[in-house]
């Protein structure tokens, strides 16, 4: 027992050179006598201190083998995860490849895509910029818009970069049309969860009307899908019905947008704001 609790000790201090040393000469010792064809009573004793320092020595190799062998199937799990990852993205990237090919084919006009680089740093989600500019063919004006629907439009251009309106912001006025009804009013802005627009009160609109683009003002196409009407009130003046809607988008979580290389139609632009004046 006394040689047990020895070899003990010397594994939990970490003496494993020393141990080596020791049970080698063991094992010579125990040959050599074996050797000679005079096994005594020491060698008997010998033996039986080696058998079990022998299977400990050897535990710690099992143990040492399995701990390799488990940092080798971290690192391939790892790896496969990262290959499925690139996976994913790379065939989501190709259906939005695809999508922008349909796009192409409904619209008159050329698509361009563009990468959200940045957002406003406020609590109001209104605005955020893309990877896109001058040097792609982005002009002011030009309409913003996903699969989904109506993003909003290009507010400020440069070399290589643009900033875009969200429809979430008050100061962007679009026409829209209750796509059942075919009756035309205008979004005011909103928030990142829902959006407002005002409409003529006789029309007779229901909660769950689909609500798009007019094609009125000269930029936006007609229709673009904005949202579904979610609730409705008379207006203070009793003349107009205040919708909010649920917004086709989710703003938040956008990552890529399509940009439609339309100009705006200026002459249609003055004309509306000539009529506001007067």
């Amino acid at each position: 027992m006394q040689i047990f609790r020895f070899l003990g000790n010397v594994l939990a201090k970490g003496h494993g050179l020393v141990l080596f040393v020791i049970l080698l000469m063991i094992g010579f010792g125990i040959r050599h006598l074996e050797k000679d064809g005079k096994e005594t009573v020491i060698a008997g004793a010998l033996s039986s201190v080696y058998y079990p320092a022998q299977v400990v020595v050897s535990s710690v190799n099992r143990i040492h083998s399995v701990s390799y062998e488990n940092d080798c199937l971290k690192r391939e799990n790892a790896r496969l995860k990262m290959e499925r990852d690139n996976l994913r993205e790379g065939m989501e990237e190709l259906q939005r490849l695809r999508e922008l090919v349909h796009f192409d084919n409904v619209w008159d006009y050329s698509i361009v895509t563009a990468r959200v680089i940045g957002k406003n740093p406020g609590r109001f989600l209104t605005t955020f910029v893309v990877n896109r500019g001058t040097e792609h063919g982005i002009e002011m004006n030009m309409p913003v818009f996903t699969t989904h629907g109506l993003v909003g439009r290009i507010s400020a251009v440069s070399n290589s970069h643009s900033k875009v309106q969200l429809l979430p912001d008050p100061s962007l006025h679009v026409s829209v049309m209750v796509q059942r009804t075919r009756v035309v009013g205008f979004l005011e802005g909103g928030s990142v969860n829902y959006l407002n627009a005002s409409i003529p009160s006789y029309t007779g609109v229901h909660e769950g009307d689909t609500v798009v683009t007019s094609g009125l003002g000269g930029i936006y196409p007609k229709g673009i899908g904005i949202g579904v009407v979610r609730s409705m009130h008379k207006g203070d003046l009793d003349v107009v019905t205040e919708l909010e809607l649920d917004p086709f988008q989710n703003f938040t979580h956008l990552e890529e947008v399509f940009i439609m290389q339309k100009k705006p139609d200026w002459v249609l632009q003055e004309m509306l704001k000539n009529a506001e004046i007067h």
